[in-house]
């Protein structure tokens, strides 16, 4: 999907693997809609940017960076320190993999989209427009993961909603994949109408109205898909 050309997003990079930032660069360059103001090996590089007054509306930044002195730090430390001058600025993690504890700070805390490098660029895309129109975007891999990796931890006695039952399950295991409802239908050997029926029982459970919501209640009570 192509980024909505009519208004131009400027976009910064703040990546330490040269091979990645210039090729998501050149990658970026040739969209129309998008032009990329500026691309950064490191958190100091684009603060000094920043404080000599570079303008932006997103910044693409990994989670895993090198600092001057050699030592690592992550994108959520570059993203404190650039919310301290620019709090309403949007950023979009570009990242391999993020710990569990800072996915969700990153999420819940920090407001910033989390988008995984092993998505479709496609997928890229649609995360750069949405985080342009002020969404918060959240890779279905990064969401799963999440999910998954906190099922042990859930408390079923804190969870404001009723069990899930397999069918409502696994149809919730398909939206956090990012399927559509043919694609959840066809795993399931069900019928498109059948598992939009279970989704509106997922709503009415979950207290939700679309299906990023539901992504995002499921993220934030830890409902795990079994």
């Amino acid at each position: 999907m192509k980024v909505d050309t009519s208004v131009e997003i400027q976009i910064v990079l703040v990546d330490d693997h040269t091979l990645f930032r210039e090729g998501l660069r050149r990658l970026l360059d040739g969209e129309k809609g998008i032009k990329v103001c500026g691309d950064f090996d490191s958190a100091e590089a684009v603060m000094a940017a920043l404080n000599d007054g570079l303008q932006f509306d997103i910044a693409l930044v990994d989670y895993e960076l090198t600092i001057a002195s050699g030592r690592s730090t992550n994108g959520l430390d570059l993203l404190r320190q650039i919310r301290a001058d620019r709090p309403g600025a949007k950023i979009l993690f570009v990242t391999a993999g993020m710990q569990m504890a800072d996915l969700m700070s990153a999420l819940k805390d920090l407001n910033a989209g989390v988008f995984l490098k092993t998505e479709p660029i496609a997928e890229l895309m649609l995360a750069i427009q949405r985080t342009a129109k002020g969404e918060r975007w959240v890779s279905s891999g990064a969401a799963l993961a999440l999910v998954e990796n906190q099922q042990s931890q859930v408390d079923q006695e804190k969870l404001h909603h009723d069990p899930l039952n397999d069918r409502e399950s696994l149809v919730l295991r398909g939206v956090l994949e990012g399927l559509s409802n043919k694609e959840i239908g066809a795993r399931l050997e069900l019928t498109e109408s059948s598992v939009k029926a279970v989704l509106q029982k997922l709503f009415e459970k979950t207290g939700v109205r679309s299906r990023s919501q539901l992504v995002r209640y499921a993220i934030e009570t830890q409902i795990a898909p079994r």
